[in-house]
Parts: C-alpha cells; structure tokens; sequence
C-alpha cells in the first residue's frame, strides 16, 4: 500500500505532496472523530443526564417514603390504641361515654359482628354526644357508620341510635 502511495504521489511536486499529506492527515482525524469520539461524548451527555434524572428521582423516593411512614406513625397512633391497650370495642365505647360525661346516658351496647357495635343513649345533652363521638374517632380510631337522633321536648337533650365500627382496619 505504501508503494502505491508513493507512486502516487512520485509525479507531484512537493507542494501538492504536502497538501495531499495534510488533506490526509486532517481526514483521518475528522474520521475518528466522528466514528468515535463524538458517539462517545454524545453517550457521556446522555448517562449524565440520566444520572441527574436518577438523583431526582431518589430524592422524590426518599421524601415519598418519609411522608408515608409519618403517616403510617400518625395512623397506628390513631387506630392502634385501642388494639395496644387490648380493649374491645364495647370496653372502648363504654370508657369514652363515661369520660365524656354521657355515661349515665348510656342505656344499652350490643355487639354487631366483629367490628361493630349498637349503643343506645336516651335523655343526653346533644353537644356531649357530639363531643364523645369526636373523642371515639380521635382518639382510638373508631367512627360512627349510622346515627338516629331524636331531639325530647324543647331541651337539648336527645335520644340516640348510634352504630360504631373500629378494631380490625
């Protein structure tokens, strides 16, 4: 190969010789470049951008996770008092009616399958029923899923109906 080259050139003057040695030179270095090394650099931008993409996401991961166990936290404090204090519903119902000054009020409370329960209270004050129901769901987890109240006379007292679930979420 070298020999063609050379017979090649052997008819040019030095002047062209050196151009087309130039011409070559530059050529070749066009073509590595563009068959290596701006492929390469083009694959470098790309994993850097990934990487960056990667971090952000990690980060999101990472505040998500965050956010899920304070809430997870915030969620066994409400629901699992009653499951760490090892009380039944009806226990539960029947120490927030007397804290909550219902508790005379409190005529009967039945049990509905495993989760639920039916209490009846007659001749209470309509805040204080309000308020105990608030003080069942905040502090131990357990909501009201049917109410019936039926306001007595002029006053403020009510008879009321209630079907309560918690325990097992």
């Amino acid at each position: 190969m070298k020999a063609f080259f050379v017979k090649m050139t052997a008819n040019l003057d030095p002047r062209e010789r050196n151009a087309l040695v130039i011409g070559g030179v530059i050529l070749s270095i066009l073509l590595i470049y563009s068959v290596a090394w701006e492929p390469f650099s083009n694959k470098l931008e790309r994993l850097e951008r990934n990487i960056q993409e990667q971090r952000a996401l990690q980060q999101w991961i990472n505040t998500a996770a965050a956010e899920a166990q304070r809430l997870r936290a915030t969620q066994n404090t409400l629901s699992g008092m009653q499951n760490t204090a090892g009380q039944s519903l009806l226990s539960v119902v029947d120490q927030a009616a007397k804290q909550d000054r219902i508790g005379s009020a409190l005529k009967r409370i039945e049990p509905e399958g495993a989760t639920k329960v039916r209490v009846w209270i007659e001749q209470a004050p309509f805040d204080d029923v309000v308020l105990w129901m608030g003080n069942l769901k905040n502090t131990y987890g357990v909501q009201v899923v049917n109410i019936s109240i039926d306001r007595q006379g002029t006053s403020a007292l009510v008879n009321a109906r209630i079907t309560i679930e918690g325990g097992s979420k």
